[in-house]
């Protein structure tokens, strides 16, 4: 029998039968439906998670600390040495595999005042020749140059850090700081311009230290919506160096030998690594090197993970609908042997083997599992539509704020779906099929 007369015969038998195969085909789409867009949820969620994290800051960028004696890397994991960050390493860590720029960075705080306005700021040294690499997403003006002296880009939250630190009941209200166009000063001097300001009493015979004031050249303000670089102040790190050291003049410190060679190092530094798949590896070798190393995307592995266990679940329910169909067309085809016991006699009495008796009743099972998950695959796609389209309003529920969609399906999954409702419609077509082939031809011809 060729391959053409089976499909004929079999689209003849499902169309014969048209309510009966009409519902069981309704069971597979109502299983594949369900698998698709439990799973299409769960991709939603990890975007999200993703998009959430990347407001934080980049993906992108691993931060690096100075490793300590007696200090953990990890959890119950004691360092074995003790690793200092200081141009030597900023050059090792240049030449590890996937590392496309590094910057170190110093850090020293202070405070900013703009007339009556005053903020409390960390201001942090890095290397202007790198800038563009770590993310640096500008609003206003440029990025530092090397070249220049006194010279700031804010970060994009520093102007909600003012306030009136002299009203009497506190400043409610937002101060009015235009960081590009203020005068803005900086000291180390922690009382400068308030009115509470202490008496000038020696301690330890030493009168209060008289620091500078520094006046300010803003020359860019980065974007707002970054947390990890919004609340910062940055200078080339040669004249945040200078700072430190006229502040430690200023407080007449006297500085030991082993504070001077900690002072030649860095705070930490940046590295950037331009393939994401990358920074979990040069991550672990920089804490085989005795660093502390950290960046988002260990928060991000730790939400794939709760990802995936949601995904696992939901999959598992659209599971549970798809077994419900499997065993329906198991069902009907069982049904279908009984009704048609009398045509397979006649078809083995006139020549047809046993193999092409398999192949149509698997073709028609088949058939009906690949019906049925197409038809599922454009209800789901509907339904995600649907949900995408509530999503602004769902927002503040399901944690997007409406900008990330909360379901999506990727395309790989669409042709896994139908594949796989055609399988589970082979599958449960192979008991029926094995025994309409065990079924005997004199027996099935005498039965009315």
């Amino acid at each position: 029998m060729s391959s053409l007369d089976l499909i004929s015969m079999g689209i003849k038998s499902l169309w014969r039968r048209k309510l009966r195969t009409f519902l069981t085909i309704l069971g597979v789409v109502i299983g594949t439906s369900s698998i698709i867009v439990m799973l299409s949820l769960g991709f939603g969620m990890s975007e999200t998670f993703k998009a959430q994290i990347s407001e934080m800051g980049s993906l992108n960028i691993i931060t690096v600390h100075q490793g300590y004696y007696g200090g953990y890397n990890e959890p119950g994991v004691r360092n074995k040495k003790q690793a200092e960050l200081d141009n030597k390493a900023i050059a090792k860590f240049s030449k590890l595999d996937g590392v496309e720029a590094v910057t170190p960075v110093v850090e020293t705080n202070g405070k900013l005042v703009d007339g009556k306005y005053t903020a409390y700021i960390s201001i942090r040294g890095v290397d202007p020749s790198n800038m563009e690499k770590f993310d640096f997403k500008l609003a206003d003006g440029r990025l530092l140059r090397n070249e220049d002296e006194l010279s700031v880009v804010y970060g994009g939250e520093v102007k909600n850090m003012f306030n009136n630190e002299n009203s009497r009941y506190g400043s409610y209200k937002e101060p009015n700081i235009d960081l590009m166009k203020d005068k803005i000063i900086f000291t180390f001097d922690m009382e400068y311009g308030s009115k509470k300001r202490g008496p000038s009493i020696e301690v330890n015979n030493q009168k209060k230290p008289d620091y500078k004031t520094y006046k300010l050249k803003p020359v860019g303000l980065l974007a707002e919506g970054d947390w990890e670089k919004g609340y910062y102040a940055y200078m080339p790190i040669d004249q945040v160096k200078k700072l430190i050291q006229e502040k430690n003049k200023a407080e007449g410190n006297k500085i030991s030998a082993e504070e001077k060679k900690r002072q030649r190092g860095f705070q930490q530094a940046l590295i950037y690594v331009p393939d994401i798949n990358k920074v979990t590896e040069v991550q672990n070798q920089l804490k085989d090197m005795g660093y502390n190393a950290r960046s988002l995307t260990d928060y991000l592995e730790s939400m794939k993970k709760t990802s995936g266990v949601i995904q696992a679940i939901l999959g598992g329910i659209g599971a549970v609908s798809l077994l419900v169909a499997a065993i329906g067309i198991t069902n009907t085809m069982v049904m279908s042997i009984y009704e048609r016991t009398k045509e397979i006699g006649v078809m083995k009495v006139i020549g047809a083997s046993l193999r092409d008796i398999k192949r149509l009743f698997l073709f028609e099972s088949g058939m009906i599992g690949l019906l049925g998950g197409v038809v599922g695959v454009g209800l789901s796609g509907g339904l995600s539509f649907l949900l995408n389209k509530l999503a602004p309003s769902l927002g503040d529920y399901v944690g997007t704020g409406g900008n990330t969609k909360i379901s999506i399906i990727p395309i790989w999954l669409i042709f896994a779906a139908i594949g796989f409702a055609t399988f589970i419609g082979l599958i449960s077509g192979y008991y029926p099929a094995k025994r309409a082939m065990n079924l005997s031809a004199l027996e099935a011809i005498k039965t009315e």
